[in-house]
């Protein structure tokens, strides 16, 4: 289950099996991304995983980055984020992931935490609207600043009040997981 991290563009036809994207705060997140991946390679078969951290060699993600694949320097990680979160709509699933803030490491950049996670969230729920496909599974820790807006605003664009908002990771992974096997089986 090959990773793919920013700025590497790997050939749409070398990716094989579903693609799950990782959306939720890399700066001040606690590294929640590692598990995520961890609870993916227990349980899912074959399978591709878009991480948008930046790891280094030293992390234990490091060796499983895809290598099958352009470095892109030049362009803006957004950039490449939006090309896998489309590709993920279209083979997979988007694991949106809302952990507190950690206490040991928090964001330092003077940026609010979870800022750009939340305009995604508004983007993809916006998209969903108008889509009969779901692709994005959602969780948050029951602190999260700010979950009672996100789970009122998500409820009441599908006029759903039970819009499911997972409250462990792992809850959340295995959502990811049942909605790829169900979109697969209605594919074929």
């Amino acid at each position: 289950m090959p990773i793919i991290l920013p700025k590497v563009r790997v050939p749409r036809h070398y990716i094989k099996g579903p693609l799950f994207f990782l959306l939720g705060p890399v700066l001040g997140g606690g590294d929640w991304q590692r598990k995520c991946c961890e609870l993916l390679f227990q349980n899912v078969g074959d399978c591709w995983i878009v991480n948008p951290c930046r790891y280094e060699s030293g992390h234990p993600l490091f060796k499983h980055r895809a290598t099958k694949g352009t470095v892109d320097n030049d362009s803006h990680q957004l950039d490449w984020e939006r090309l896998y979160l489309a590709l993920a709509n279209q083979t997979g699933c988007i694991i949106a992931w809302l952990p507190n803030e950690s206490k040991t490491h928090p964001r330092t950049d003077g940026e609010p935490y979870a800022c750009d996670t939340r305009g995604e969230l508004g983007e993809w729920r916006g998209r969903m609207i108008f889509s009969e496909i779901r692709p994005l599974v959602l969780g948050a820790d029951p602190g999260f600043p700010g979950l009672k807006n996100i789970t009122r605003n998500f409820q009441l664009a599908f006029s759903d009040p039970t819009f499911p908002i997972y409250s462990t990771l792992e809850e959340t992974v295995d959502a990811a997981i049942a909605m790829v096997g169900s979109f697969h089986r209605m594919a074929k």
